[in-house]
């Protein structure tokens, strides 16, 4: 079992937590041989922190472990009540149907070692319990509007609270916004969904489609997700209403009055990319007369909407032509599946005038219309440095260590490392 290893960055986190709320053993903890580490009932310090590092443990960790005033469904339900209240931007989506699949979830049992979690997320202080809220108040307005029964709402509901616990098990460096991840090391936080259904199937008896739903919320319909770039056939319709809920909880989280529409335009912006029916209404939801896309930024408007289109074109020829010389299979198919993805993204750049803008220039174009030529360049590069990111993984996984060199040219072009 991976949980039988103590995780660094996971007991740093509770012990962190010991030092406002009481953690204890709520059972004797051994290790893998037999030997008795920590005692049913003694509080966690210091102590057992270095006691655990480096040890197999017969039972994980997250399952010895109970912490008082844990985090309930109840305490779920109440912090989505604040959050309609703090930000009303998510009330334009959480209708009285979608309060009522909140509400009705309200006794459901958390199993203990994700309460612990929670709790851990929760007492930090961090964005990650406040986005978990927000992407239960996003998936409840989308199961509130489509066809789905209850149970399966409340499986969509608790994949939301629980999606990104993955994130407790990677090195807090690598999450952190104002580091800018290079590819090769885009693996440790892709790993986050696949941790946590491993979390849910490891640690819980709860069904095994809310460990899908956690692991398929960055995946995408056109196959540009990850960590396993999955392709339409294999998304569970339920895991690609949490992908959208996920994108929108980000952006309307800030709270501005430009975050609706930058938010409709990130999930239609590549078509391909996001289940259809919850973009459908998810947009008619947020829909309001009088947003706007805020103030753009000032200078430098012509010169960076010519830079992403020099980019797409070149990332295009480049994977154009290591498409036609190519000398594995693999790597034929690897720009191949590439170059679908570019191709959308230029048709979808395109399609929204980039070209004309840049001839006329932002002195000529409405601020409106600038601003929003300015979000769809920015996405349009967020989704090349997140191609680079996929080839990387890809070429890393690959048997042929070979791979990885012959694909480097491309994927600096993706990310904006190499030189064009």
């Amino acid at each position: 079992m991976l949980f039988n290893s103590v995780n660094e960055h996971c007991l740093n986190s509770i012990v962190e937590l010991s030092e406002t709320r009481t953690v204890e053993a709520s059972e004797d903890i051994y290790d893998e041989r037999g030997m008795k580490l920590w005692a049913k009932g003694k509080p966690v310090s210091a102590e057992l922190q270095e006691k655990l590092l480096r040890r197999k443990l017969a039972k994980p960790l997250e399952a010895t472990l109970a912490v008082d005033g844990a985090v309930a469904f109840g305490d779920v339900v109440g912090a989505c009540r604040a959050r309609l209240d703090e930000n009303p931007l998510f009330r334009r989506i959480v209708n009285r149907d979608a309060i009522s699949l909140i509400n009705s979830m309200r006794n459901t049992a958390l199993p203990q070692p994700l309460r612990l979690l929670l709790t851990s997320a929760h007492a930090k202080g961090s964005n990650a319990f406040k986005h978990a809220i927000g992407t239960i108040l996003v998936s409840a307005g989308i199961a509130a509007r489509l066809s789905v029964s209850e149970h399966e709402a409340q499986h969509l509901l608790m994949a939301a609270l629980l999606h990104d616990l993955g994130e407790m098990y990677i090195n807090p460096d690598y999450l952190r916004d104002s580091y800018r991840l290079p590819p090769a090391e885009w693996k440790h936080v892709a790993s986050h969904p696949r941790i946590g259904q491993l979390l849910i199937a490891e640690l819980t008896t709860l069904p095994a489609i809310v460990g899908q739903c956690v692991a398929q919320h960055h995946e995408r319909l056109d196959g540009s997700g990850y960590p396993n770039q999955l392709e339409r056939s294999k998304h569970h319709r339920l895991g690609s209403w949490l992908a959208v809920a996920d994108s929108v909880a980000a952006i309307l989280s800030r709270g501005d009055a430009g975050a609706p529409l930058r938010a409709a335009l990130a999930l239609r912006i590549v078509p391909e990319e996001f289940d259809h029916d919850a973009v459908a209404v998810i947009t008619q939801a947020l829909r309001h007369g009088d947003d706007s896309f805020g103030t753009p930024a000032d200078g430098g408007f012509v010169a960076g909407v010519k830079a992403s289109m020099g980019r797409v074109i070149t990332t295009i020829r480049r994977a154009e032509s290591l498409r036609a010389t190519a000398a594995t299979p693999f790597l034929r198919q690897t720009a191949e599946s590439a170059l679908l993805l570019l191709y959308n993204l230029d048709k979808s750049l395109r399609s929204t005038g980039v070209v004309e803008a840049a001839t006329l220039g932002a002195d000529v174009l409405d601020a409106e219309v600038v601003a929003e030529i300015n979000l769809v360049v920015r996405e349009v590069d967020w989704r090349m440095r997140n191609l680079a990111r996929n080839l990387h993984l890809r070429a890393e996984a690959h048997d042929d260590k070979n791979c990885l060199q012959q694909l480097s040219p491309l994927i600096g072009t993706l990310d904006g490392t190499a030189p064009s």
